[in-house]
């Protein structure tokens, strides 16, 4: 019930980046826009790239997050559901910021959440 979109601007951009990091990345917060949309809904990943950096944002219609809970999101161990371990968005941080970018978190109740990873271009 989850439909994902791809947009790609000007095609693929070079990141200084380790792939297995950044994929690693992706597939926890592509399972957690899953998780925050039980019903279904929409996932846009969309990538942009400056003269120094290169942005993917991975965008959900799901419930979106209340300021207390996004405040902590990167803590290792925080986490809402029943099952969660707590360590993929703090993991998804530390991979990013090995490599000298950084993830970004935009967040609204009843309005979705937008992840954005910021790379150095390569």
């Amino acid at each position: 019930g989850v439909e994902v979109r791809v947009a790609l601007e000007h095609g693929p951009a070079r990141a200084l980046a380790d792939e297995q990091g950044l994929k690693q990345v992706l597939h926890n917060l592509l399972r957690n826009c899953r998780e925050a949309m039980p019903s279904g809904g929409m996932v846009d990943i969309r990538t942009r790239a400056d003269a120094e950096a290169v942005e993917i944002s991975v965008q959900d219609t799901g419930s979106g997050m209340a300021p207390e809970v996004q405040a902590r999101i990167f803590e290792p161990f925080f986490t809402t559901r029943e099952r969660g371990t707590g360590l993929g968005l703090s993991v998804s941080q530390q991979v990013l910021q090995a490599h000298g970018g950084a993830l970004l978190c935009q967040s609204a109740p009843g309005q979705g959440t937008t992840f954005t990873l910021r790379l150095r271009r390569a």
